[in-house]
This record gives structure tokens, sequence and C-alpha cells, in this order.
């Protein structure tokens, strides 16, 4: 029985997230109720051919499905029949005769891809003009001859990058690695053993998703070489820099016996160890790393001073930064960076964040000679954001949970402090990867994971990025399912004692019930709330802080009236004035906005106890240590590092707009400003 593309898709969307509702199904794919019904059939009369449980629902909507199903489908090491079960969508068809035809070793007719697919002569027509358009975008063609059949003609350097990222994509099909086997007979085993060894000599560890694709892309180079298919002299442009690094040296491990590579295929494999994503490494000590480290220490500084936070443990984070940027450093110099899947949904769910890394990059950009893809700024923006999330520290009577990750350290990081977010009732023991998972000793009760793995504890599938539904949703099934009596009964018992030491219960049962639904409603809207959405001015500097005076004596006056509404409402502890008065008494700051506002900020650790403005406006200007005269104080009280930022942006675009400065210097009520302030 041969399933359509939108079964397909559904049946692969329920497996990857079977607590998603049939409402979202909907929006998601942009059907209707009753396409959806009618796919749910065509699936359902498929799993049976497969002596598999059909798919139906709960009365609450929930689709209930059979565990054989995931078992199915999670197979680790399936047969060829068990491959020839999948049906390809059309898409995916049209990347694997794209990688069929990108290592071909003999003629590929339109016979060879109709009897590939078992499909008929019009799809398989069909299939070869959907995998001529997906290679417009890399300028290449397909073309047709009597003598050499179905090829991809155009530039060798764009067909290599089609390459890398069409052997990535099929490896991210179901069991995508089988299709290798049957389109090329190809035995991986010996070139894997080879990267092996190169992170042995290199002393690094790769990410999973590359240690997968490396000796697949190694393969089908050399199938293109000994093709005759040669990559032009002058491709790369730092020669020099590139064959003076200890990747070039150890890729002669990659060569096959007595091969003699042109120095710009050698250059080439260099390339693809040099831009290959680790989780770890050693090799973080030549002149071009201490440049990087420069570039990466000023692009820090100036996201402190764009975003007004301050980063703690900088050493930290530039030892993780470095191990994601040597690699991105070398993918941007040579054009090489891939699309990433989950840069879109990074930048809607946090956008000023990106926004704010995407103008502090300049000095990586400048290093590098080459401006940043919004993918490799998203990459950063998730990594910072990463370090900005709050973090809980107690382990007492917590699960322990594992985070299994396939695609590197950092994009493992934020996952885990997603999750920590998401269940601050479990501790998050370890984050690893597949390979460190299938070595890992120690005890653990949960475990999140990108990929279907095998372990006797519960897995929960889940995405690098999650929206706030997916959250819920997630924290609904695993609450719903990991031994819930006894996880509550736990805390609310310890409640109930506490209780009962300190008041008399006259309906414990009364008591305990409602103690269950105030929790359970206050974890709903604590976790809506952990979302982090940003608040603009309307909401950080309210009229009641905006204060008016025609003279100062001196600026640390200024700063110190300026402070009183947040001292007075407990948004700052009085030190945290006296940290601003230090911090402005010298002749380097920088902490201004236009030519008449003035933002003295420090670390929420200087006193900071909440988030919130205020606005000192001054009939005479007053000046600073360095010289600057302001006529607008305007102190910064940043407790949570994510909500800040679109009102900072507000306020340098009030500063910069001299109109307005000009209506608020000639304002004389605090009402009159915020109406100015707000663009009312």
């Amino acid at each position: 029985m041969f399933l359509d593309d939108r079964s397909v898709n559904l049946l692969n969307e329920l497996i990857r997230t079977p607590q998603i509702k049939n409402k979202e199904l909907e929006v998601k794919f942009k059907l209707s109720r009753r396409q959806i019904s009618y796919s749910l059939e065509k699936i359902n009369q498929w799993l049976e051919t497969k002596n598999l449980s059909p798919i139906t629902k709960s009365r609450n909507g929930n689709f209930i499905i059979d565990k054989k199903i995931f078992e199915h489908f999670s197979v680790p090491h399936p047969t060829v029949s068990q491959l020839d079960e999948y049906i390809p969508t059309e898409k995916e068809r049209a990347l694997l005769i794209i990688l069929y035809l990108l290592g071909k070793k003999e003629e590929v007719s339109l016979f060879h891809i109709i009897d590939l697919f078992n499909v008929s002569k019009n799809t398989g027509i069909s299939d070869i003009k959907e995998a001529s358009n997906y290679i417009k975008s890399y300028s290449l063609t397909i073309v047709y001859s009597r003598s050499d059949g179905y090829e991809i003609v155009g530039d060798e350097f764009q067909i290599r990058k089609l390459l890398v990222f069409v052997v990535r994509s099929v490896l991210n099909l179901f069991n995508g690695h089988k299709y290798f086997e049957r389109i090329f007979h190809l035995d991986i085993s010996p070139m894997r053993d080879k990267v092996k060894s190169i992170e042995a000599s290199l002393k690094i560890h790769l990410t999973d998703e590359r240690f997968e694709c490396l000796p697949y892309i190694i393969e089908l180079i050399f199938s293109r070489i000994e093709q005759g298919h040669f990559l032009n002299a002058d491709f790369h442009i730092g020669l020099k820099e590139l064959a003076d690094t200890e990747e070039y040296l150890v890729s002669e491990i990659l060569l096959k016996e007595d091969m003699d590579l042109p120095m710009s295929e050698r250059i080439w494999l260099t390339l693809q160890l040099l831009t290959s994503n680790v989780r770890s490494s050693d090799i973080l000590t030549d002149d071009r790393i201490n440049d990087l480290k420069v570039a990466i220490l000023n692009m820090l500084a100036m996201f402190e001073k764009k975003s007004c936070i301050f980063i703690d443990d900088k050493k930290a984070i530039l030892d993780k930064l470095m191990i994601h940027m040597r690699p991105a450093y070398y993918r941007i110099k040579y054009h090489l960076t891939l699309k990433e899947q989950y840069s879109t949904k990074l930048i809607e769910e946090y956008m000023e964040l990106y926004e704010t890394v995407s103008s502090s990059i300049s000095p990586l950009e400048s290093l590098i000679g080459e401006k940043f893809p919004e993918g490799e700024i998203a990459f950063i923006t998730m990594f910072l954001a990463g370090q900005l999330i709050k973090q809980g520290d107690e382990l007492h009577r917590r699960k322990r949970a594992l985070v299994v990750c396939t695609n590197g350290l950092t994009v493992s990081k934020i996952m885990k402090q997603t999750l920590k977010e998401i269940f601050p009732e479990f501790y998050f023991a370890e984050s690893l990867s597949l390979r460190q998972f299938q070595m890992y000793q120690h005890d653990y009760e949960i475990i999140f994971s990108t990929i279907p793995i095998q372990s006797s504890q519960p897995v929960y599938l889940i995405n690098p990025l999650m929206t706030l539904n997916e959250k819920e949703m997630l924290r609904k099934q695993v609450i719903n399912t990991i031994d819930k009596k006894s996880y509550d009964s736990i805390n609310m018992n310890t409640l109930i004692n506490t209780i009962k030491e300190n008041a008399i219960i006259t309906d414990e049962t009364a008591l305990l019930t409602s103690l269950s639904k105030l929790f359970q409603n206050s974890q709903k809207k604590d976790l809506k709330n952990r979302k982090g959405i940003p608040f603009g001015l309307k909401q950080f500097l309210p009229i009641e802080f905006i204060q008016f005076s025609n003279k100062v004596e001196t600026w640390q006056e200024a700063i110190a009236i300026a402070c009183e509404p947040l001292v007075k409402n407990n948004i700052i502890r009085s030190s945290y004035v006296t940290t601003l008065i230090e911090d402005n008494d010298h002749q380097h700051i920088y902490s201004f906005l236009g030519k008449y506002m003035a933002i003295p900020h420090a670390a929420r650790e200087k006193g900071v106890l909440a988030d919130a403005f205020a606005m000192l406006i001054l009939k005479e200007p007053v000046e600073f240590a360095n010289g600057h005269k302001v006529s607008i104080i305007t102190p910064l009280a940043i407790y949570n590092p994510n909500r800040h930022l679109k009102a900072l942006f507000q306020l340098a675009d009030l500063a910069e707009d001299d109109w307005k400065m000009s209506e608020l210097l000639d304002s004389k009520e605090a009402a009159d400003a915020w109406l100015i302030i707000n663009g009312s």
C-alpha cells in the first residue's frame, strides 16, 4: 500500500510529538479537520498491513499510539525490508535523486529512478523536475544525454556544497543511512574508523551529527574525484592558512592507498575537518585562535554595552564559544555555512536578543572579512540565551534527568536550560551526545532526547527549540506519566506536615485537594511567565518614576535623585546607588544614549531586586566626570536579563529622536513626559 505525502508527514509528526492535538495539526499543516481524518484512515489502513494497532483518540482529544509503532520506527538496525515500508515524500525523493546523481559511477536513467523508488513513470519524471528545482539555488542544473544519462552540471565548488547539504539531509531521513547502502552498495565502516583516528590525533570529539555525516561526505568526494570531477585550483583564498593547520596534516589519514590528490582537493578535505562542529577540543592554541579570542571578547564587550547585561564568568563562556567559533570561522570565510532548521524559530523566540547579537557581531566580521550568516548569528544568540536563563541549584528530592542531543554542545546547553525552566523539580545531571550516552554508567530516571533511543527509563522526544505551546504539552505529558501519585504525594505530604506544625487542620482531604489545584494553576501560569515576554518602556518606566528638577549641583546628586523612586519601591538597594556613582566617577564611561541622556547601570548582584527604569529630567544640564553634559538621567535596574531589551531599544530610539527629546525637555508634568516617551 502506498501512503501519500500528506499521510507520511502526519504519521511522522504523530510519532515525533504524540501529545499534539488535532487542532494543532490543522494549523501546522494547513489542513481541514476532514482532511486530517481522511489521512488518519489511510495511516491506519497502512498500519494494519504491518500488523500494527491503529492510532485512535481519547475522549479529551489525545492521540493514542501503541508502543509497538514507536518501536517499529526506532529500530537500531533495520532490515532492507523495513526500509521498504517507509514511503519517502516527494521532497525526500528529490533529495535521494540528487544524492544518486552526485555519487553515480555509471549512467542513471529514468528506469533506474523508477526502480529505486518503485514509482510510476510520471511520478519519476515529476521527481526529477522537483530535484531540478531544488538545486537551482546552487546555480546548478540537471541535464540528460543518451551516453551519460542524468547528471548534475555546474561549478564543482557549488556541487560540493550541495553534496554536504544533501548527505546531511538524507541521513536525517528515516533510516537514511540505508539509502547509501542501497544506492551505492557502500560499506562506510573503514572510513568511519579513519574519522575516529582523526578524532584521536586532533584530540577532539565531533558532534554525533558530524561524526555520522563526515565518512559519507568523504566517500562521495572520492567517488567524484574518481569520475574526473575536480575542484578548480583557485577555489580557495588562503592556501597558506589552511595548509598550515593540524587538520591538513591529519587529512592524509583519509586518503586511500596510493591516492595522489591535487592540492585543491587536499585543501577541500582539510576544510571538511576544519568546519566540523565538535563537542570538545584541545587544539585551541595557535595564533589565529588568539585573534579569534580577542574578537570574541570584543563582541561580548559590545554585547554587554548594547544590552546593559553583565556577563558572569566570561572565561568559561569564552572557552565554550571558542569550541563553536573555530569551525564557524572557516565555514563563514569559505562560504560553507548551511542553513540551520532552528534559526527561524530561535529568532522569533529571542528577537530582541538576536538583534543585539547582530549589532555586536562586527569584531568577528572584521576578523573573518565576511558578513555573518543569519544561522550563525542565531547560534550565538542561542548560546547567550542559554547563559542568561536563570537556573536553580537545589538537588534534593528531584528526579535525575539526562539530555541527549546530536546537534552539538551549544544546542545541548540551551536544551538543558530550557528543560530546567520547564521542570524545576528535576535535577538535570548531564547533557550527552549519543555516543556518550551509550557509554554512560551512572543512574538516571528520565531522558529527554532529540532522537529515538533505547533505554529502560522513560524517554521523551523533543525538538531542540520548543514553542511555549510545545513546552506546556511536554510538561503535561511528562507529569502525567512519571508515577504522578508518588511524585505529588511527596511534595504535598511535606507541605501538609509543615502546615500541621503551625496550624490546626480540620479537613485534611479538602486542604490537599485545594492545594493540588492551586499548584497546578500556578505551574501553568508560571510556565507562561517563564517565556520571558519582553516588556517595553510602558511597563519599565511608570509615570511615578519620572521626576523633574531645575538644577542639580553635581552628577552624583543627579544619579541619587533619579534613583529615589527605585529605592523607595524596593526595586534597588541603596548600595546600588553607591555603585552607580563609583562606576561613573572616571573618564572612560560609556553609559550614554544620544546627546542628552545618561543611563547609569550595573550588574544585578550590586543590589538590583526587580526590573524597572527611572528618569530625572533637568532644565539645566549637568556635566559628568568625562565632560559629557546631559539633561536626562535614566538609571536602569535590570534583574531579568531577557526582558528589558525591547524597552532598551525604545529608550535608544527616544534618545536619538531630536524632536521628542526637545518636547521631553520642555515638558513640566510626569504625565506629559510619559505620553511623549510612549508616542501617545
